[in-house]
């Protein structure tokens, strides 16, 4: 039997019982049901079982009764019921009492039912609710075994997955990373790691979750973590879970094949690295792709660059990690992708479903990848990623390329720590890059004279808020969070600003000024600093 003592109480006619103390016990798992009716009993009480009784050993000491009690509770009795009539009319207080005091249920029996009627009834209730739940965790195992034999998944994998089983489930790197997390404790799945690579179930919540190894032959990809609303294991529901961590494994063993496969990588990366340098035409390019099974161009696409910065002697081994996690990130199962090593790192092409440009859901995904990457940044740089924009034809793949290096020359030379960075963030900067400094001093000068105070001056607050406020966009909400002060300070100070340097900051012309000018000053204060 597994039910607890709640479960139990909807079950005709233990239904018909009244709980008259220990509520907050009703959870404890209830295996068996006995009566009690020698006095020795709580020696030979077995954890999970629930007594019935009518009270006749107990009824000629309520000292006695409240010790037995105590004992049966320590020797992890589910409950006690209690049929009145015969030698207790009513429960003593005391008693009652003391069950609560233990969250030990105490139960008042229908007078008119036998025993028997009552056990057999939570019997017939236990087979019944296992028979569902086989019939259940069969049916699973048929949606399983399809989406085994699917060899054309669409969408994501580890979703299709949670669905199949209809518990929340996790999954985790070899590393320790989460994969995926359908939402149950966040950062608290990873409790206890690194674990031990054999099936577990450890209590969790009010339920339970079942840890399963990730393994295809010798090669470990993590772990499958199921989150059940039941802590009582059934066998075939945990047999279930492993069918499914070994079809993940399958899944991910070929994924990371099929894309990481070294012939085809270092094939690959020849022919991408040869029309980069304009050694080799597009069609060539393409032609060689087509042969080895990769489409490259299914459609729009962006370029994203990843590099390790600071590099460092052991950057290959970082980068052929996170080579290896590329294949397995979200964005992969909604949009096709294709990840390449070259001289400067990873270059990863990004199909896009459309012609809307993705770089703010690229730029979202790899800032929260690089906090599962933290320690690849022992000894062997943190993890950067520069993003092009989109492109519509093939042609422009040596153009989205040369985007990605140009936001990461323009982010060292600005000193941009950001962890994703989009070539359209520093594309005004690459357009003036090359005016000359004279220049920029000029009209720097001419532009902002009024606020171009010693820092001690007040003036200074005023020029804070208007480089905030043009590198927010003209955003004040943002502008105010960037500075930490209420958006009507920064629409106070910015009124003032205007008038100081006879600008209207709702025209066009006044803004890409400003643009200009921030821009000049970071080119200029580089400069200074070099």
């Amino acid at each position: 039997m597994q039910l607890t003592v709640q479960e139990a109480l909807a079950v005709y006619p233990l239904s018909e019982a009244r709980l008259v103390a220990g509520a907050r016990g009703t959870s404890r798992l209830m295996k068996s049901v006995n009566v009690m009716d020698a006095p020795d009993i709580a020696d030979w009480i077995k954890s999970g079982e629930m007594l019935f009784t009518t009270a006749f050993i107990m009824k000629d000491s309520e000292e006695e009764a409240i010790k037995l009690m105590r004992k049966l509770n320590e020797r992890g009795c589910a409950g006690l019921g209690v049929k009145l009539g015969r030698f207790w009319e009513v429960i003593p207080q005391a008693i009652i009492d003391e069950a609560n005091r233990l969250q030990f249920p105490l139960l008042e029996l229908p007078f008119q039912f036998t025993f028997s009627d009552q056990m057999n009834a939570l019997f017939q209730a236990e087979h019944e609710r296992s028979t569902k739940l086989l019939q259940s965790v069969l049916h699973k195992q048929k949606r399983l075994m399809q989406f085994a034999l699917n060899q054309d998944q669409q969408g994501n994998v580890f979703a299709v997955l949670e669905d199949i089983l209809k518990y929340p489930i996790a999954i985790i790197g070899s590393r320790g990373h989460i994969l995926y997390n359908g939402g149950e404790g966040g950062d608290s799945v990873l409790q206890g790691w690194p674990w031990k690579m054999s099936p577990t179930r450890v209590k969790w919540n009010s339920g339970s979750c079942y840890r399963v190894p990730i393994m295809k032959r010798s090669e470990q990809y993590g772990f499958l973590l199921v989150f059940t609303d039941s802590s009582m294991p059934l066998k075939e529901e945990e047999e279930l879970f492993q069918q499914a961590a070994e079809v993940l494994a399958f899944h991910m063993d070929t994924t990371y094949r099929e894309h990481v496969n070294p012939g085809v990588q270092d094939k690959m990366r020849t022919l991408v690295t040869q029309y980069l340098s304009k050694r080799m035409s597009l069609d060539d390019l393409t032609e060689g792709a087509g042969r080895l099974g990769v489409n490259l161009f299914p459609g729009p696409y962006q370029c994203v660059l990843t590099t390790l910065e600071p590099q460092a002697f052991s950057s290959e081994k970082r980068l052929a990690q996170i080579h290896q996690e590329l294949q397995y990130n979200p964005l992969m199962q909604l949009f096709p992708s294709q990840h390449f090593r070259i001289e400067e790192g990873i270059l990863s092409i990004y199909a896009c479903p459309s012609e809307r440009d993705y770089g703010e859901e690229l730029s979202a995904f790899l800032i929260n990848r690089f906090e599962d990457m933290e320690s690849l940044s022992h000894d062997g740089g943190s993890p950067r990623f520069w993003i092009s924009k989109i492109k519509t034809e093939p042609s422009s793949l040596r153009e989205a390329h040369q985007e990605t290096l140009e936001t990461r020359k323009l982010a060292k030379r600005f000193g941009m720590t950001h962890i994703a960075l989009q070539f359209q963030t520093l594309e005004f900067a690459y357009v003036f890059q090359h005016v000359p400094e004279n220049i920029m001093e000029t009209y720097c000068h001419k532009i902002l004279e009024p606020l171009l105070i010693k820092d001690s001056d007040p003036n200074q607050v005023l020029m804070n808020t208007l480089e905030a406020f043009v590198e927010n966009d003209g955003l004040i909400n943002e502008a105010a969070k960037q500075l930490y002060v209420h958006r009507n300070t920064v629409t106070y100070r910015m009124d003032k600003i205007g008038g100081l340097l006879q600008m209207d900051f709702k025209k066009t012309n006044d803004l890409l000024k400003l643009k200009m000018v921030f821009t000049f000053r970071k080119f200029l204060k580089d400069k200074q600093q070099s």
